[in-house]
Protein backbone atom coordinates (compact mmCIF):
# COMPACT_ATOMS: atom_id res chain seq x y z
CA UNK A 1 0.00 0.00 0.00
CA UNK A 2 1.26 3.46 -0.85
CA UNK A 3 -0.43 6.63 0.33
CA UNK A 4 0.48 10.30 0.21
CA UNK A 5 0.52 12.17 3.53
CA UNK A 6 1.15 15.65 4.86
CA UNK A 7 3.06 16.19 8.07
CA UNK A 8 1.02 18.25 10.55
CA UNK A 9 1.31 19.00 14.27
CA UNK A 10 -1.10 16.09 14.79
CA UNK A 11 1.08 13.69 12.78
CA UNK A 12 0.92 12.36 9.23
CA UNK A 13 -2.47 12.98 7.61
CA UNK A 14 -3.60 11.35 4.34
CA UNK A 15 -3.45 13.87 1.52
CA UNK A 16 -6.26 12.70 -0.77
CA UNK A 17 -9.59 10.93 -0.19
CA UNK A 18 -8.19 7.79 -1.84
CA UNK A 19 -5.29 7.88 0.63
CA UNK A 20 -7.75 8.19 3.51
CA UNK A 21 -9.61 5.15 2.19
CA UNK A 22 -6.36 3.15 2.14
CA UNK A 23 -5.43 4.31 5.66
CA UNK A 24 -8.80 3.08 6.96
CA UNK A 25 -7.74 -0.46 5.98
CA UNK A 26 -4.98 -0.36 8.63
CA UNK A 27 -5.83 -1.89 12.02
CA UNK A 28 -5.83 0.52 14.95
CA UNK A 29 -3.04 -0.21 17.40
CA UNK A 30 -1.13 -2.37 14.91
CA UNK A 31 2.49 -1.59 14.03
CA UNK A 32 3.46 -0.79 10.43
CA UNK A 33 6.74 -0.11 8.68
CA UNK A 34 6.68 3.11 6.64
CA UNK A 35 9.06 4.39 4.01
CA UNK A 36 9.08 8.18 3.84
CA UNK A 37 9.97 9.77 0.51
CA UNK A 38 9.43 13.19 -0.97
CA UNK A 39 7.53 12.59 -4.24
CA UNK A 40 8.53 14.35 -7.42
CA UNK A 41 6.60 17.46 -8.39
CA UNK A 42 4.45 16.69 -11.45
CA UNK A 43 4.11 20.39 -12.29
CA UNK A 44 7.89 20.77 -12.34
CA UNK A 45 8.18 17.71 -14.60
CA UNK A 46 5.71 19.35 -17.00
CA UNK A 47 7.80 22.54 -16.85
CA UNK A 48 10.88 20.51 -17.83
CA UNK A 49 9.04 19.09 -20.84
CA UNK A 50 7.91 22.60 -21.78
CA UNK A 51 11.55 23.73 -21.51
CA UNK A 52 12.59 21.00 -23.93
CA UNK A 53 9.80 22.09 -26.30
CA UNK A 54 10.94 25.72 -26.19
CA UNK A 55 14.52 24.65 -26.88
CA UNK A 56 13.55 22.25 -29.64
CA UNK A 57 11.32 24.80 -31.39
CA UNK A 58 14.01 27.51 -31.28
CA UNK A 59 17.05 25.35 -32.07
CA UNK A 60 18.89 25.22 -35.38
CA UNK A 61 19.65 21.54 -34.72
CA UNK A 62 16.42 20.41 -36.44
CA UNK A 63 15.82 17.33 -34.27
CA UNK A 64 12.58 15.63 -33.26
CA UNK A 65 11.49 16.39 -29.68
CA UNK A 66 12.61 13.08 -28.11
CA UNK A 67 15.99 13.23 -29.84
CA UNK A 68 16.49 16.82 -28.67
CA UNK A 69 15.51 15.83 -25.09
CA UNK A 70 18.01 12.99 -25.06
CA UNK A 71 20.71 15.15 -26.68
CA UNK A 72 20.30 17.97 -24.13
CA UNK A 73 20.25 15.51 -21.23
CA UNK A 74 23.56 14.08 -22.43
CA UNK A 75 25.03 17.57 -23.06
CA UNK A 76 24.07 18.48 -19.48
CA UNK A 77 26.15 15.55 -18.22
CA UNK A 78 23.41 13.09 -17.31
CA UNK A 79 24.40 9.98 -19.23
CA UNK A 80 26.02 6.59 -19.06
CA UNK A 81 28.83 5.81 -21.49
CA UNK A 82 29.43 2.35 -22.90
CA UNK A 83 32.46 1.27 -24.90
CA UNK A 84 31.48 -0.68 -28.02
CA UNK A 85 33.48 -2.05 -30.92
CA UNK A 86 32.29 0.99 -32.94
CA UNK A 87 33.28 3.53 -30.27
CA UNK A 88 31.62 5.05 -27.23
CA UNK A 89 27.84 4.91 -26.97
CA UNK A 90 26.17 7.54 -24.77
CA UNK A 91 22.80 6.84 -23.21
CA UNK A 92 20.90 9.60 -21.37
CA UNK A 93 19.94 8.85 -17.79
CA UNK A 94 16.27 8.24 -17.13
CA UNK A 95 14.30 11.18 -15.76
CA UNK A 96 11.44 8.96 -14.64
CA UNK A 97 9.86 9.62 -11.26
CA UNK A 98 11.20 6.31 -9.94
CA UNK A 99 14.77 6.92 -11.06
CA UNK A 100 15.56 10.23 -9.36
CA UNK A 101 14.52 12.45 -6.48
CA UNK A 102 13.06 15.95 -6.79
CA UNK A 103 16.44 17.45 -5.81
CA UNK A 104 18.26 15.45 -8.49
CA UNK A 105 15.62 16.39 -11.05
CA UNK A 106 15.97 20.09 -10.19
CA UNK A 107 19.71 19.74 -10.88
CA UNK A 108 18.91 18.15 -14.26
CA UNK A 109 16.51 21.01 -15.05
CA UNK A 110 19.07 23.67 -14.15
CA UNK A 111 21.86 22.10 -16.18
CA UNK A 112 19.63 21.40 -19.19
CA UNK A 113 18.40 25.00 -19.01
CA UNK A 114 22.02 26.19 -19.23
CA UNK A 115 22.61 24.01 -22.32
CA UNK A 116 19.41 25.23 -23.99
CA UNK A 117 20.39 28.85 -23.29
CA UNK A 118 23.70 28.17 -25.04
CA UNK A 119 21.98 26.32 -27.90
CA UNK A 120 19.35 28.91 -28.78
CA UNK A 121 21.17 32.05 -27.63
CA UNK A 122 18.47 33.24 -25.25
CA UNK A 123 18.56 34.45 -21.67
CA UNK A 124 16.97 32.51 -18.82
CA UNK A 125 14.43 35.35 -18.48
CA UNK A 126 13.43 35.02 -22.15
CA UNK A 127 13.05 31.27 -21.76
CA UNK A 128 11.01 31.63 -18.55
CA UNK A 129 8.68 34.03 -20.38
CA UNK A 130 8.24 31.51 -23.20
CA UNK A 131 7.59 28.76 -20.64
CA UNK A 132 4.77 30.78 -19.10
CA UNK A 133 3.25 31.25 -22.57
CA UNK A 134 3.84 27.60 -23.48
CA UNK A 135 2.22 26.18 -20.34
Amino acid sequence: MEIYCRNTLSGLVPLYPSDQDEKRKLKLGADYKCEITNPRNLGFHKKFMALINVGCENSDLNMPFDTYRRYMTIKAGFFKAYQTDKGVYYEPMSISFASMSQDEFEDVYSRVLDKIIADIGATSEEIEKQLIEFM
